[in-house]
């Protein structure tokens, strides 16, 4: 049984952050590094977590930093993440991006995997953007 965390912190590494921003009411991730592919799935899967914790319709990814993500795991977030990111209750995925480069790509095609009546996802340039965004989530 995982039990939630108290402060509101679900993945603290070197190459990923997750926590609930309850200011914004979402899910907030930020890459710092490269993951490999155990590390990416465990980290993913905590932000499932958060998102059933705290009930949260919304998630923002600032994945500026992110310089690829294999086609295994851009399968794997397709085939397992998404529908278990839909089944906790998630509504809308916002990636931020770099304004340029291999990392904006990548993101780009994992935004494009998913889009559906059940759960939307965006890139932007910046975090206001997407906060504003996201926040339509709850009221949608």
């Amino acid at each position: 049984m995982i039990i939630k965390p108290t402060n509101g912190v679900y993945v603290d590494e070197p190459y990923l952050s997750i926590s609930w921003d309850g200011l914004h009411h979402h899910v907030y991730s930020e890459w710092h590094a490269f993951a490999n592919s155990a590390e990416l799935r465990t980290a993913l899967l905590r932000g499932v977590q958060a998102i059933r914790d705290n009930l949260a319709a919304a998630y923002i990814s600032d994945a500026r930093k992110v310089k690829v993500i294999v086609h295994d795991d851009q399968n794997w977030i397709k085939e397992t993440w998404m529908p278990l990111a839909r089944q906790a209750g998630l509504k809308r995925l916002a990636f931020v991006t770099a304004a340029s480069g291999l990392g904006k790509l990548t993101i780009e095609d994992v935004s494009g995997l998913v889009n559906h009546a059940e759960l939307q996802s965006r890139t932007f340039q910046s975090m206001s953007s997407a906060r504003q965004w996201v926040s339509e989530a709850s009221t949608s």
